[in-house]
């Protein structure tokens, strides 16, 4: 997840240069509000540029909610699973550090013997938290990677009838400090995501 945010970063860096540019090499630039509220900002070299703030697309798009709510569920089940193996490997222990403080076992082979067991169970825990741990990370991976391609995709075709140039992504602490009303096409996005999903869903 950390690639993807540097990813992201640097992709949205590139865009507020773009945007830079673009601004200061305009010539008697003027904006345009469209119909539908949205900015086309005009001039020499007349471009037509909006954002959608990423936290609040992720935190109302249904499938975003419904992947998460599924994944921590998932993790949860996990977690629970993990910690009833945990506190039974604490109990083995406890007991066996009971039996050889009162001289519980018959010899001193059976002792090792019991040792040695709750060591492999031990090991065998450690290796499968670090499977799930792993099985965790890949599966948040793979969510957060088939959200950027539908989200994608739906943008391909919803911009096949808007004509943006440029389409910024940000977030509440991201590059786009202030923007005049029309920029954030955030809302429209997520109202026409949830919109196709119901329908997909159907």
């Amino acid at each position: 997840m950390k690639n993807y945010s540097i990813i992201l970063y640097t992709v949205l860096v590139f865009a507020v240069a773009i945007l830079y540019i673009l601004y200061f090499t305009s010539d008697n630039q003027t904006n345009e509000v469209k119909s539908d509220g949205t900015v086309v900002v005009k001039g020499k070299g007349a471009s037509s540029i909006v954002y959608i703030n990423t936290d609040t697309l992720l935190n109302k798009y249904q499938l975003a909610i419904d992947l998460n709510e599924a994944f921590l569920k998932k993790q949860e089940e996990r977690s629970t699973e993990l910690n009833i193996q945990a506190k039974d490997l604490d109990r083995q222990a406890t007991e066996f550090q009971r039996k050889l403080e009162n001289n519980g076992f018959l010899t001193r082979a059976r002792a090792e013997s019991e040792k040695n067991d709750i060591l492999r169970k031990q090991q065998q825990f450690e290796q499968l938290r670090q499977e799930l741990t792993d099985k965790m990370m890949k599966e948040q991976s793979d969510i957060y990677k088939r959200l950027i391609e539908d989200i994608t995709k739906f943008l391909k075709a919803y911009n096949a009838q808007k004509g943006y140039d440029i389409v910024l992504s940000t977030t509440a602490s991201g590059t786009v400090f202030y923007a005049e009303k029309g920029f954030d096409i955030t809302n429209e996005v997520v109202n026409e995501l949830n919109a196709g999903y119901k329908k997909s869903a159907k």
